[in-house]
């Protein structure tokens, strides 16, 4: 794979001692060479370790082996795996992730040759780190900073992890699933993305913090399967969350 190098000085050698564990895909809220001079720019104190262009151009800013600063900042994380620190603090993200930046904004519908190049770079960096390529490891960054909703509203990132693994992409729902009723209450015990529907294809409607209660009309039993959970809740607002995520009160049968 062709990449230009253009470094950036927004960077921290070394990880810490820690080692990349998963990869950041996010949106640049603007052009691949706005973002080139953003990172260049000592003063922005941002950067990525890559950058993808809608024409599938990839540049990288900082080595691998080397901290970017992409995704420091953490909000009500729904992260499974970011790394506590005690005391409701988290150890930097940025010392264990690769972050991707893309071109374009949240609302733009990414290229084939954004997603052949990202999945391409994607399993090139896994390969190197042995990171597994699933919903897990392969992340968007409202996953650790919910106050945003990076990478945005039109990538499909089960499409990008099996690009990347050259396997067929998961079937989405494409309607409403079998719904079970069944109204009841449970509360969260991790932080919590709230969804249009019963998947992560796109980014969350909105995201709840740990100890949070919310309520449930019913649930499906055909939602996206993670962890092995394919039990998901929906609300009387017509959003989703899913049952993995909290402690139902209520003890639906699963």
């Amino acid at each position: 794979m062709n990449i230009i190098d253009i470094p950036s000085p927004n960077c921290t050698k070394g990880r810490n001692q820690f080692m990349p564990e998963a990869i950041v895909v996010h949106i640049m809220e603007g052009s691949l060479s706005g973002t080139d001079n953003w990172f260049r720019n000592p003063q922005s104190k941002v950067s990525a370790h890559y950058g993808v262009g809608k024409n599938g151009e990839a540049h990288r800013y900082v080595q691998e082996p080397d901290t970017a600063w992409h995704a420091g900042r953490v909000n009500a994380p729904a992260w499974p795996l970011i790394k506590p620190a005690g005391n409701g603090l988290y150890i930097n993200p940025n010392f264990y992730t690769i972050g991707i930046e893309h071109e374009g904004n949240e609302d733009s519908v990414w290229t084939d040759a954004m997603y052949s190049s990202s999945s391409t770079l994607i399993k090139d960096i896994s390969m190197r780190w042995n990171i597994p390529l699933d919903g897990q490891h392969i992340i968007g960054h409202h996953e650790i900073y919910s106050l945003k909703t990076c990478p945005g509203n039109k990538v499909d990132l089960n499409k990008l992890i099996a690009l990347a693994g050259n396997t067929p992409a998961p079937t989405l729902l494409s309607a409403i699933p079998k719904k079970i009723s069944g109204t009841g209450k449970a509360t969260t015990i991790t932080g919590l993305n709230i969804r249009s529907m019963p998947n992560r294809n796109n980014a969350p409607v909105t995201t709840v913090h740990a100890g949070i209660q919310l309520f449930y009309d019913g649930f499906t039993k055909e939602g996206e399967n993670i962890n092995g959970n394919n039990k998901w809740f929906f609300t009387n607002e017509g959003n989703w969350f899913w049952s993995g995520g909290v402690k139902d009160e209520n003890n639906e049968p699963g």
